[in-house]
C-alpha cells in the first residue's frame, strides 16, 4: 500500500500526451463548454471532439497553369505583322534598286543622245557645220578643245598615227596640238581585228588614261584613222570619247586668227599611270553566227562600207564580193576626201535613205579591215542608228559562210 501511494504522490504532473502519435489527438478540438485545459478534472471527464480532415488541393494540369499565370504570354499576332512588314521593306528594296539598275544602265549603254530630225535639218543649212550639235560623245570643235584645255579638265588628248607608224611619229615629233601624245594603231588592232582588252587596257593606262577622264582623238586630215581609234575606246568600255572636227588641220587655221591656239613639238612629259579598267562593250560589234542567223532572220539591215566596184566584185586584186541581203553604203558618200570634212547633212541622210536604212531596224556594218565600217559605224551612231561592226568582215564571211550566201563577181562567177 505504501507503494503504490508512494508512485502516485511521484507523479505531480500530469500528462495529458499520448505515448504515440494519434491524429485524433491532433486534430481534436476542446468543446467550448469545457473550462481549461489545465484545470484540475480527471481526463475522463474530458470530451474529444474530433473533426475530419481538410480536403486535399485538386491536382494541377496545364489547363490550371495557364489559367492561373499571371504573367500572360505575349500573342504571336505582332511577330507576323512585324514579320510581313519587314518581308514588305525589302521586297520594296529590291523593286527600287532594279529600277535605278535599269535606268542607270540604259544611260551608261547609250552611246549617244536621241537627235531630233529639227537639229539634223538645222545643220544641213551649211556645209562648214558639224552634222549634229556638238556633244562630248561625238564631236568637239577646236573652241570647245580649247576652252576644255584652258579650265584645266580631265582631257585625254591624242593624235591617232595611220598605218606607217614611222611616219606618223616623225610629223608628231614636228609638231602636234599641245599636251597631246601619239596613239600608235598597231597597239589597236592587228589586221582589222582589235586587241585584247587586256593588252589594250595596259597600253591606255601607260599613256595616263583615267575611266572618268575625255578622251580626244584627231587626226592629220585622215578621218579613218580617228573614227577607228574612236570606236576601239568604246569597244573596250570608255564612255566619254570624241573627236576633234577637222583635225589637225582646222586647229592650225585656228591658230592664225587667235594666239590661244598652240601647238608643241618632240614627244609630250608622261601622263602618270592610269586606272582605266577594260570590258567588252557588245553592243558595238557582231560575230560571224550572228550575221549568219541574221540570213535568215533578218533582224538587221546589212551594210557594205566597201567601193561599189569590191561590192559588185568587179574590183582587182583580191576576191571582192559582199553577203548576201547587203546594202552598199561606200565611204565617198558620206565623207569628202578632198576636202577632208564630212559630207552635209542633206547628203548624209539621202545616202541612208537610198540605201533603205531606218531608226527601227539595227544596222551591222562590214569592210574588210574594219577602218572604213568604223567611219560608216560613226556617223549611223551620230545620228542614233543602233550600229554594230562585224570586224571579221568580207575576209571572214568569204573562207567560212556557205556559197549561197557569197555573193562574187561575175567575172568569178564564170
Amino acid at each position: 500500500m505504501l507503494s503504490m501511494h508512494e508512485s502516485e504522490d511521484y507523479k505531480t504532473v500530469k500528462e495529458t500526451q499520448k505515448e504515440y502519435e494519434d491524429l485524433d489527438f491532433y486534430y481534436g478540438e476542446v468543446s467550448a463548454c469545457e473550462g481549461d485545459s489545465h484545470s484540475s478534472r480527471p481526463d475522463s471527464s474530458r470530451r474529444i471532439v474530433v473533426n475530419s480532415l481538410p480536403p486535399l488541393p485538386p491536382p494541377l494540369n496545364p489547363t490550371h497553369l495557364a489559367i492561373h499565370n499571371t504573367k500572360k504570354k505575349p500573342s504571336p499576332r505582332w511577330r507576323v505583322i512585324l514579320l510581313s512588314a519587314i518581308i514588305t521593306i525589302v521586297f520594296l528594296i529590291l523593286v527600287i534598286a532594279i529600277i535605278l539598275l535599269l535606268l542607270f544602265g540604259s544611260r551608261t549603254n547609250a552611246p549617244y543622245p536621241r537627235i531630233s530630225r529639227d537639229e539634223v535639218s538645222n545643220d544641213a543649212q551649211s556645209s562648214n557645220s558639224p552634222i549634229l550639235p556638238k556633244k562630248y560623245e561625238v564631236d568637239v570643235t577646236p573652241n570647245h578643245l580649247l576652252t576644255l584645255l584652258i579650265t584645266k579638265r580631265k582631257i585625254c588628248l591624242f593624235e591617232a598615227s595611220t598605218g606607217d607608224e614611222d611616219r606618223s611619229r616623225e610629223q608628231f615629233l614636228t609638231e602636234h596640238i599641245e599636251s597631246a601624245q601619239l596613239l600608235y594603231h598597231s597597239n589597236l588592232s592587228h589586221s582589222g581585228v582589235p586587241v585584247h582588252p587586256l593588252q589594250f587596257q595596259r597600253y591606255v593606262r601607260s599613256l595616263g588614261v583615267d575611266s572618268d577622264c575625255h578622251v580626244v582623238i584627231y587626226d592629220r586630215g585622215q578621218m579613218i584613222w580617228s573614227t577607228y581609234a574612236a570606236w576601239v575606246f568604246k569597244l573596250f568600255g570608255h564612255q566619254k570619247v570624241s573627236i576633234l572636227s577637222g583635225g589637225l588641220l582646222v586647229w592650225k587655221t585656228q591658230m592664225a586668227r587667235s594666239a590661244q591656239y598652240h601647238t608643241d613639238s618632240g614627244d609630250e612629259p608622261s601622263a602618270g599611270q592610269g586606272n582605266f579598267l577594260s570590258s567588252w562593250n557588245q553592243s558595238m560589234v557582231i560575230t560571224f553566227d550572228d550575221v549568219l542567223l541574221n540570213t535568215e532572220l533578218r533582224n538587221y539591215d546589212i551594210v557594205d562600207a566597201q567601193t561599189k566596184e569590191e561590192f559588185s566584185g568587179e574590183a582587182s586584186g583580191a576576191l571582192y564580193g559582199h553577203i548576201e541581203g547587203a546594202v552598199n553604203v561606200p565611204v565617198d558618200t558620206l565623207y569628202d576626201w578632198k576636202l577632208n570634212k564630212w559630207r552635209s547633212a542633206a547628203e548624209i541622210e539621202s545616202a541612208l535613205k537610198n540605201a533603205g536604212l531606218t531608226h527601227s531596224k539595227p544596222v551591222i556594218i562590214y569592210c574588210s579591215t574594219s577602218l572604213r565600217s568604223s567611219m560608216v559605224w560613226w556617223v549611223l551612231r551620230r545620228l542614233n542608228y543602233d550600229a554594230r561592226v562585224y570586224f571579221g568582215g568580207w575576209p571572214e564571211w568569204v573562207v567560212r559562210a556557205p556559197d549561197e550566201l557569197k555573193v562574187l563577181g561575175k567575172h568569178i562567177v564564170e
